[in-house]
């Protein structure tokens, strides 16, 4: 008979304590989804976000170079870029008037008198790390970390079976938020065990048979290997559903592209972001289909989810048993949460 696997304690879904730690050991270690490429692709573009309560952006400066900074000024912490995404020809703090150049260094301190200058090399923006892989924009806290072709690992090459982004067109972003550890959702996304009765409209345009899921150390992600069933309008394919530790999703297929991003806005609540891509020549009418079909999916993944987060938060539950052929993914992710937060 088999071994299961022991589930993390429920402790760790609630704990402010342990959040911060895997916002210190996790999140500011590894990369992170930030925006499209094409959002910054001229001189003065810029795109902001958040990684884990971290408020960060990505600016193309005016040699072409883009570069990423803490969304911070250094003299009072006012925020330097304010909305999402946008165009400027320098950066300005709306709170003392603080400007800095494209590429962060202090340009402007309005009002400080001769006697209180400001070092400009001591006070520039903070960098963190940025680079593009697959037409998106990756930030990573970690100005020197790893590499990110090498933090995505397999899924590079696995991916190149499948159309890129750069051949696609853009179609949508949904955002979705719910009171939920980000590891409850985690769990959740990296096993097919609960496909059959919490996804029964995605369960039947599968090939069960066909369904094969693999862990890789080299990129430290789940892949989904499936097969879509043949159906009035499309011949049977195959695609390619990725949870990639800590919390990126990636759906890849002959018909489209999505991608989701998992963000823990604390210790009991996780916004959810997904871009979604398709060629040129799907009708307008599909393209929405298939993000309504994926909301549809998010909505029944959340429902579950939330209720789960409940019951690990009352107090009764502590701990549960994992079968490692059933649910091997959720017990890979659950050890790179281990591994990450023991190191």
């Amino acid at each position: 008979m088999t071994e299961t696997i022991e589930t993390l304690p429920a402790a760790w879904y609630t704990d402010p304590h342990v959040y911060a730690r895997e916002r210190r050991l996790i999140f500011a270690c590894n990369w992170s989804v930030l925006a499209r490429a094409d959002q910054v692709a001229n001189p003065g573009c810029y795109a902001a976000g958040n990684v884990a309560g971290w408020p960060v952006f990505v600016v193309r400066d005016s040699d072409g170079v883009l570069r990423g900074f803490h969304n911070f000024c250094r003299h009072r912490a006012g925020p330097v870029i304010s909305g999402s995404s946008g165009h400027c020809n320098l950066l300005r703090c709306p709170y003392h008037g603080w400007t800095y150049g494209l590429d962060g260094s202090l340009q402007k301190t309005p009002g400080f008198v001769r006697d209180a200058a400001v070092n400009p090399d001591a006070m520039s923006l903070l960098p963190i790390a940025v680079q593009i892989w697959n037409g998106i924009v990756f930030v990573c806290l970690q100005d020197r970390g790893i590499d990110l072709e090498q933090w995505l690992g397999e899924i590079v090459p696995l991916s190149q079976a499948y159309p890129q982004v750069d051949d696609m067109v853009f179609h949508s972003e949904v955002v979705s938020e719910g009171k939920v550890n980000w590891k409850s959702y985690s769990d959740n996304s990296a096993e097919g065990y609960h496909l059959g009765s919490v996804h029964r409209e995605l369960t039947r345009a599968l090939l069960p048979e066909h369904t094969k899921v693999s862990a890789y150390e080299n990129g430290r992600f789940i892949a989904f290997n499936v097969v879509y069933r043949e159906t009035e309008n499309r011949a049977k394919s195959n695609g390619l559903w990725i949870y990639k530790f800590p919390g990126l999703l990636l759906h890849l297929s002959d018909y489209g592209f999505n991608l989701e991003r998992v963000t823990p806005l604390g210790a009991e609540r996780t916004r959810m972001q997904r871009w979604f891509w398709f060629p040129d020549s799907t009708p307008g009418a599909e393209c929405d289909d298939v993000v309504a079909a994926s909301n549809k999916v998010m909505g029944e993944d959340l429902a579950i989810c939330i209720r789960v987060q409940e019951n690990l938060a009352a107090g009764t539950y502590h701990t549960g048993q994992m079968s490692p052929s059933r649910e091997a993914g959720t017990i890979f992710f659950q050890r790179c949460v281990r591994e990450a937060l023991e190191s």
